[in-house]
C-alpha cells in the first residue's frame, strides 16, 4: 500500500528524531576510565584552542572599539560634511562591528569559565561536566566552520553596501566606493583568520570515542512507500 506523501514526510520528520536519539552517547554505560580519558581529552583541546580563540575575539573587539571611538571623535571635528558624513558611517559600521562580537563571542571564549568552575569530584558530576565538555567543542567546531557558510558574508557586505548607500545619499558618493570596499576587506578579514583547530579537534573527538560505547545500534529510514528499519550490532 502506498502511503500518502504527507504522511511520508511526517515520519521522515519523526525518524530523523529517533534516530538522532538513538545514537546519542549513552553516558551511563561509560567506565570510569573512559570517562576520564574522554575528559582529559576536551580539556586538552580547550587548552589549544583557548588562546587563539581569546587572542581573535579579544583582539578584533579591541579593534572595533578603538576605531568607532576615533572616527566619532573626528567625525565631531570635521568641518568638512562629506568627509563627516564618511567618518560617522565608518563609527556606526565599526560599533556594530563591536555589537556582534560581544553579542556572539566564541562559545570556548564566552562558556569555558563556566564550564572549569563546574564540580567534578563524582560520577555524576564527571558526566555532567562531559555532556558540557562536548557540547563547547562541538559549538567551537560549527562556529570555526561558520566561515564557509553564506551568512557572516551576506551581513559583512550587506551592512557596507547600506553604509555606502547612506555615503551616497548624504556626502560624497565618491567616498561610497572605498569605504564599501574597505569595510568589506576589515570583516572578511575578521570572518577568516577566525581560529579553526576546534574542527579538527571535534572531529579527532568523534573519531576516537564516537560510538565506541554502544554495543547496538538501530535507525529507522523513511523510504519512498514507507519506512525501514535497520539494526546494527
Amino acid at each position: 500500500m502506498q502511503l500518502p506523501r504527507k504522511l511520508i514526510a511526517s515520519l521522515a520528520f519523526v525518524c530523523l528524531l529517533i534516530s538522532t536519539s538513538s545514537n546519542a552517547t549513552d553516558y551511563d554505560q561509560l567506565s570510569d576510565a573512559e570517562l576520564d580519558q574522554r575528559l582529559a581529552y576536551l580539556n586538552k583541546s580547550f587548552d589549544e584552542i583557548e588562546s587563539p580563540s581569546d587572542y581573535w575575539h579579544y583582539g578584533w573587539s579591541g579593534f572595533y572599539a578603538v576605531s568607532a571611538v576615533a572616527q566619532a571623535a573626528k567625525a565631531a571635528d570635521e568641518s568638512d560634511s562629506d568627509d563627516s558624513t564618511k567618518l560617522w558611517v565608518g563609527a556606526i559600521k565599526s560599533t556594530g562591528g563591536l555589537a556582534m562580537m560581544l553579542m556572539k563571542p566564541l562559545p570556548i571564549v564566552h562558556g569555558l569559565d563556566e564550564y572549569q568552575s563546574m564540580p567534578a569530584t563524582t560520577r555524576a558530576q564527571k558526566i555532567e561536566q562531559l555532556k558540557k565538555a562536548e557540547q563547547l567543542l562541538r559549538h567551537s567546531a560549527w562556529r570555526a566552520n561558520e566561515r564557509y557558510t553564506w551568512k557572516p558574508h551576506a551581513i559583512t557586505i550587506g551592512a557596507n553596501l547600506i553604509g555606502a548607500a547612506a555615503i551616497a545619499a548624504f556626502g560624497d558618493s565618491s567616498d561610497a566606493l572605498s569605504s564599501s570596499a574597505l569595510g568589506i576587506v576589515i570583516g572578511e578579514a575578521a570572518i577568516w583568520t577566525q581560529p579553526s583547530a576546534a574542527e579538527q579537534q571535534w572531529e579527532n573527538y568523534k573519531t576516537t570515542y564516537g560510538d565506541s560505547q554502544t554495543a547496538l545500534q538501530w535507525q529507522l529510514r523513511p523510504t519512498y512507500n514507507g519506512v525501514e528499519f535497520e539494526l546494527r550490532f
